[in-house]
């Protein structure tokens, strides 16, 4: 603004060769000193970021869960139904690999109890 001010109370004096140098001058102190606002902004936004994040650290992000209760309720209930889901195939797994397993001990008793057929020895035997 103080550099708006200036041009315009200068315009009279274009073809001034010191206000040129006068106008730019201003204009580069102006635009340090924003630059250094800007700057000091910038740090201390840096810093309540960081000091944030170290408060989420410290005291552990489930503290700040913004989840609406419905939805923690229809995940924890899914999860629950996964893991019932989960051992209820494990228990048929285990069901069918244990009927599996005395099917072939039957199969072995079998076969202990008939003994092969010894072919008799013939007439055509060398």
């Amino acid at each position: 603004r103080a550099v708006l001010k200036f041009v315009n109370d200068r315009l009279v004096d274009r073809d001034d060769a010191s206000w040129r140098d006068e106008v730019q001058q201003n204009f580069l102190e102006c635009k340090e000193d924003t630059c250094a606002v800007l700057e000091d902004e910038i740090e201390n936004r840096i810093d309540e970021l960081l000091k944030d994040k170290e408060l989420l650290h410290k005291y552990g992000c489930a503290k700040f869960d913004i989840t609406p209760p419905e939805k923690k309720k229809r995940e924890k209930k899914e999860k629950k139904e996964k893991k019932e889901k989960k051992e209820k195939k494990e228990k048929k797994e285990k069901k069918e690999k244990k009927e599996k397993k005395e099917k072939k001990e039957k199969k072995v008793e079998e076969e202990k109890k008939e003994p092969e057929p010894v072919p008799e020895k013939g007439r055509y035997d060398m």
